[in-house]
């Protein structure tokens, strides 16, 4: 069982609340508190190779969403299979606006493990879904657009489309 106002090993910016913390869920009344330890464990191997070196480069960063439950993931339309179900995906975005998205992207893919990349809604008010799976970290790249569409893109695609 995990506090949830403590801050997780190795990642001082980041409390184990933000990662599960869903305002859709309390709303909806659904309880979004992880049971099975795998799942915190996901999301501090999560929060440590990629959150926290986001955040020690880009400075502080607003968690829209990470953890979610499977009524939850219902209820807000996202796939049955989503990897936030498990704990190894967060969306998030910078808190300085100054910090362009594409920038983010940049340094995640030259700098970074990750399993999935996805640039969501960039044309407008978007932000960054990143998945982190142990061993298993392929670097796909992908592009949702306003219809919920997703293409797999390279980053010199995105570049050409938002620097």
């Amino acid at each position: 069982m995990r506090n949830l106002y403590n801050k997780v090993d190795n990642a001082k910016n980041f409390s184990y609340l933000e990662l599960i913390k869903s305002d859709i869920a309390i709303r909806l009344g659904f309880d979004n508190f992880p049971k099975e330890d795998y799942i915190w464990i996901n999301l501090e191997k999560l929060v440590v190779n990629c959150l926290q070196p986001i955040r020690n480069h880009f400075g502080p960063i607003r968690v829209l969403s990470g953890y979610r439950c499977q009524l939850l993931n219902v209820a807000i339309g996202s796939s049955i299979n989503s990897n936030h179900i498990y704990g190894q995906a967060v969306d998030f975005e910078p808190l300085d606006n100054s910090v362009k998205l594409i920038d983010v992207l940049n340094w995640i893919c030259d700098n970074l493990d990750f399993r999935e990349l996805i640039a969501e809604y960039f044309n407008k008010n978007g932000w960054i879904h990143i998945v982190y799976r142990e061993n298993c970290n392929n670097k796909i790249l992908k592009l949702k657009d306003r219809n919920h569409n997703y293409s797999i893109v390279n980053i010199d695609d995105l570049n050409k489309l938002y620097k």
